[in-house]
């Protein structure tokens, strides 16, 4: 038994440690990730209402009243496919690159059957896109040819349980988030400079909860996650540029920034949303359970990226302000959006569980702003998994999960200044697959 308990610390000190790394971005597209847990993923991410397992530090706060002190670990790799065709028929498919998800999560009460508290570690938001520089996908160059948004979510939550039907539950977030953005410049003359913007940032959010259990075989959840406000700041570095072609009524590049290399200081801000999630849990037999959730998520606020560019100076900094202006603010205006989940959980054994579910989110992103650094769409998510325990304390759970995303025409004009054509049709597929170990103290 011990080596067991030391195995399964050892291994979430492993995940802890490897969070700290850049080992993981996120999907292609999808801005907002629920991939937390195994389990509540197999159930196609319906978990607000049960919200029994230590994950609950992450979907649902007051449900850590219902578990003693556990630890739970685990990895989640995603694997996207995006296609591209152009309006003439050219077919591009993006890199075919893997991401790497730790989760981590410790739950313990304080003051038995009153007060619990849980910490926990994973990543609630990512994004990630590798377009090839080269070939027929420079029809994105201008836009984007590789980018990410790494957000790495740490959460420290308190529950009080007022009786045997309300439980209550409030917490922190720190988001450590960093963002990469890397385009190629059009010189006019057919040699491409390069844009790499690089910026950090780390900010606070809060969430409210609550669990309301009607009686052993019904049970509702409800959740507010606060809005979290970022000042990413960081630098922008340009390259190989050139003074073959005269731009903005002056020189090239080159002469533009006195070199053929430049930097300066850069600051972008922007908003992760707030969010309301309600969750339906039902337990008709003890065999089954039947979770349905349903969220709204409110990216309103996301109406335009600005950047700008403080520490300009000098007799040039008026064209220089004027280059880097172009196209900026690029307008987004998202809109907020509903998603709902579904899933079931049935005991083959009083060991071995297997699960299924299915999830549909609308995306926020407007033809008329799409762009490939967030190319998004509505998609519907199947998933299939199953736990199994390992030893009367620990618990192993696996899940897959397919996402498909609906195939979205595309018309707009964005970073047409720069010479980018972003219109024809995308299409886009995600590879999931998560593992959680689960240890009960």
């Amino acid at each position: 038994m011990l080596s067991f308990r030391l195995f399964v610390i050892a291994f979430c000190a492993f995940l802890f440690i490897l969070s700290h790394q850049n080992v993981f971005a996120g999907d292609s597209g999808v801005i907002k990730l629920e991939l937390p847990d195994a389990a509540a993923v197999g159930m196609g991410t319906a978990f607000t209402g049960e919200a029994d397992r230590p994950s609950a530090v992450y979907y649902n706060p007051a449900g850590i009243t219902q578990i003693g002190t556990e630890m739970s670990a685990g990895l989640t790799v995603l694997q996207p496919q995006m296609e591209y065709k152009s309006p003439t028929g050219n077919t591009v498919e993006m890199n075919r690159d893997y991401y790497i998800f730790p989760h981590v999560y410790v739950t313990t009460p304080v003051i038995k059957e009153k007060f619990y508290v849980g910490l926990g570690e994973n990543s609630s938001f990512g994004s990630g896109n590798d377009w090839a520089a080269n070939s027929l996908s420079t029809f994105t160059r201008y836009s984007t040819v590789k980018d990410s948004f790494v957000n790495k979510d740490y959460m420290l939550e308190g529950a009080y349980k007022l009786n045997e039907q309300w439980s209550f539950g409030v917490g922190v977030v720190n988001d450590d988030s960093k963002i990469e953005k890397d385009k190629a410049l059009n010189q006019y003359d057919g040699n491409d400079g390069d844009a790499l913007f690089k910026a950090t940032d780390d900010a606070w959010g809060f969430n409210l909860a609550t669990l309301f259990k009607l009686n052993s075989q019904n049970q509702f959840g409800l959740t507010y996650k606060s809005p979290i406000h970022h000042t990413y700041e960081g630098n922008l570095y340009l390259s190989n540029l050139d003074n073959n072609v005269p731009i903005f009524g002056a020189g090239g590049y080159q002469y533009a920034f006195g070199g053929t290399s430049f930097s300066t200081k850069a600051i972008q801000k922007f908003t992760l949303p707030q969010s309301v999630t309600l969750g339906y849990s039902f337990k008709p037999t003890s065999k089954w359970k039947i979770n349905f959730d349903l969220e709204w998520t409110d990216w309103s606020n996301t109406k335009r990226e600005t950047t700008s560019f403080p520490d300009l100076s000098g007799p040039l900094a008026g064209l220089q302000s004027n280059i880097l202006s172009t196209n900026n603010p690029q307008s987004r205006d998202w809109t907020s959006v509903w998603s709902e989940s579904l899933g079931a959980e049935y005991a083959l054994t009083d060991k071995f569980r297997i699960r299924g579910g299915y999830a549909h989110h609308q995306t926020p992103v407007p033809e008329g702003t799409f762009d490939t650094s967030f190319p998004d769409s509505n998609y519907n998510a199947y998933s299939t998994g199953f736990g199994f325990d390992l030893t009367k304390n620990l618990t192993i759970d696996v899940t897959y999960s397919a996402v498909f995303y609906e195939s979205r025409n595309v018309v707009n004009t964005v970073d047409q200044a720069f010479g980018a054509n972003l219109s024809g049709k995308y299409k886009e597929f995600v590879n999931i697959g998560t593992a959680t170990l689960t240890y009960k103290f």
